[in-house]
């Protein structure tokens, strides 16, 4: 199994804390079929929450890292990166 694109626990982080909305998310596990709507009342939105990051991460593991980068222009995400100064040498040539 290859490993996760860092990116992608970054892009889901930022849909998860900027779309919070567990009532839409509720409803969209409904209307995708993935519960009942019985199913789908029943569930806390902790329980929501927990599987609408699950099916976010995943949509993108499943992407290419030029499809996640595109996703992350889309999003506004901001990289940065910091190098501590005794690592700015190392850091600077793996960049």
């Amino acid at each position: 199994m290859s490993e996760m694109n860092p990116i992608v626990s970054t892009i889901v982080q930022h849909i998860m804390v900027n779309d919070n909305d567990p009532n839409a998310w509720r409803n969209e596990l409904i209307r995708n079929h993935f519960f009942s709507a019985q199913e789908g009342k029943d569930l806390s939105d902790r329980e929501v929450s927990l599987v609408h990051h699950a099916l976010l991460t995943q949509k993108f593991s499943q992407m290419s890292s030029e499809q996640l980068l595109d996703e992350s222009i889309r999003l506004d995400l901001q990289y940065h990166v910091n190098l501590e100064s005794e690592q700015f040498q190392i850091g600077a040539i793996g960049y």
